[in-house]
């Protein structure tokens, strides 16, 4: 576990199945405990970026620049439960 948050972990590697970072900012409610996978789950929100840009994405975070360098790659991270119980995240960007 990368994290200690199994949760964050698994947001993390629903990420990369599409090819990209998922870099958390904040929660955002909509909490729930998976009785399933003890689990504490919640929508996130942080920047979905390209592997490729993490050394630009740290250096903007260092000069606070996020918000203007990285602006269309902020997400919200929301999750669902499916009719067989697997929880699924959706990136949405608002």
């Amino acid at each position: 576990m990368l994290n200690n948050d199994p949760f964050l972990d698994f947001v993390m590697q629903e990420a990369e199945k599409i090819g990209k970072l998922f870099l958390i900012d904040s929660g955002e409610g909509n909490s729930f405990i998976d009785s399933d996978t003890g689990c504490d789950v919640e929508d996130l929100s942080g920047w979905l970026i390209n592997p490729y840009e993490s050394e630009k994405f740290i250096s903007a975070r260092k000069k606070g620049t996020l918000d203007i360098d990285f602006a269309n790659s902020y997400v919200f991270a929301k999750w669902t439960k499916s009719d067989n119980g697997n929880i699924k995240i959706t990136f949405k960007r608002y």
